[in-house]
């Protein structure tokens, strides 16, 4: 269902809002952003009557106020929603094509879900508190999470989003980004989640150097640790 509400932003079909609740929750603040979604599209009719010119300025609205943060480095309001009732009166709001951009990033990340099933297919390391890499993999995101002031209540949550990335990518992919890309560790935005250092892997690497990455460390553990999720469908 989410894919398909995804496809449905790159299409231009329209923008659901469960996919506009992800995005600003991932981008701005985790927080519950339908009811204030919904008291921006109550205002925007307020003011402007045509309901096609009401979308599209909530849509360019919601793109805005997901990206400004990545683009003009913008401070996040307290409270944070304030952000997206305040952007559209903001020079920037009419200096990029907010849609547009918003529309690249989600087809990007359809493209990285996808290939997500593809490493599967490797397998996964059954626990990675098992082998030195991957226990190195997920200390290194703890420690950026913890020196970043990004753990709190959401410390179990974002263990389980740590670990499943590193079952995900394997440890090499992991431990390579940190020892020799710094530049691109400098650039995750946040690390509430894995979902921006996940980004910062595929301006590095291409989905094929990931997958020969993987198979590569998988085929050097010991089949033991190793777990097969997916089954391939072509084998």
């Amino acid at each position: 269902m989410l894919m398909e509400d995804l496809q449905k932003v790159v299409s231009g079909e329209s923008l659901p809002t469960n996919v506009a609740d992800m995005y600003l929750r991932i981008y701005v603040a985790d927080i519950d952003w339908k009811p204030h979604i919904a008291k921006f599209w109550a205002n925007t009719t307020n003011k402007i009557a045509e309901e096609d010119a009401a979308k599209a300025h909530v849509r360019k609205s919601i793109a805005c106020a997901s990206l400004i943060p990545v683009f003009d480095k913008k401070a996040i309001p307290d409270p944070p929603q304030n952000l997206l009732f305040w952007c559209p009166t903001w020079s920037q709001f009419n200096e990029r094509d907010w849609v547009d951009i918003y529309k690249k990033v989600v087809e990007d990340d359809i493209k990285i879900r996808n290939n997500r099933k593809k490493l599967l297919q490797h397998g996964v390391v059954d626990s990675i508190d098992y082998l030195p890499l991957t226990r190195q993999a997920f200390n290194w995101l703890y420690m950026k999470a913890e020196e970043s002031k990004s753990i709190g209540e959401n410390k179990e949550d974002l263990v389980k989003k740590f670990e499943n990335l590193v079952r995900i990518y394997g440890g090499a992919v992991i431990c390579n980004v940190f020892a020799k890309h710094e530049n691109n560790i400098s650039k995750v935005l946040n690390w509430r989640s894995g979902y921006f250092i996940e980004k910062e892997i595929y301006k590095i690497y291409t989905p094929e150097q990931i997958s020969k990455i993987k198979q590569t460390e998988i085929s050097k553990i010991d089949p033991k640790y190793v777990k097969k999720l997916i089954k391939n469908k072509e084998s």
